[in-house]
């Protein structure tokens, strides 16, 4: 029989690989083609990321008062409080590091999956209700892939993102304003 700790760390390694298979499945397959052309090496706009990847992110989260893996899960169960403390922890960063690659990923990923699963208004809702500061960043992760396409299908694509979703990306917006890590 195994001991409770051995199977407590069974337990977390198989939740950290679900949080970081997940991340991946739903990035490689919610692409959009002109973005997936980016790099047929990279399906991740934010660069691979691994399990250790995650543990550093959820390390960070939780000095920051945020434990990643059931924030996620409320999340995707429609908690709106829940998305907005992830906005919120978008503040934390103060360069662009693989831990803020890692959390861009983790954005980017929750944008595809809850825009899918809840609708983008609802989405939205919960971004316009932010402080300007977190709205900016919070914008800036999730343009970040478009700056990652080639520069000839570059204002192409990022066209159809303003028109696909003018609240998200609003004409007064600028990639990168008063943002020191972008």
């Amino acid at each position: 029989m195994k001991r409770p700790d051995r199977i407590l760390r069974s337990r977390y390694r198989l939740n950290r690989w679900v949080v970081v298979m997940n991340l991946a499945l739903l990035t490689v397959l919610a692409f959009s083609p002109p973005v997936r052309a980016q790099d047929s090496n990279n399906a991740t706009p934010f660069g691979p990321i691994n399990e250790v990847d995650i543990d550093q992110l959820m390390k960070f989260g939780k000095t920051r008062g945020f434990d990643l893996q059931p924030e996620m899960q409320r999340i995707y169960r429609k908690d709106e409080d829940a998305l907005a403390r992830l906005f919120s922890l978008s503040l934390g960063f103060k360069k662009f590091n693989k831990n803020a690659r890692t959390y861009g990923q983790v954005m980017y990923s929750c944008w595809l999956r809850f825009g899918e699963a809840y609708g983008v208004d609802l989405y939205l809702k919960v971004l316009d209700r932010q402080p300007a500061d977190v709205q900016q960043r919070v914008r800036d992760f999730l343009y970040y892939p478009l700056l990652r396409v080639p520069k000839e299908k570059r204002k192409e694509n990022q066209e159809e993102i303003h028109r696909m979703y003018p609240r998200l990306f609003p004409n007064d917006f600028q990639f990168g304003r008063n943002d020191p890590i972008f």
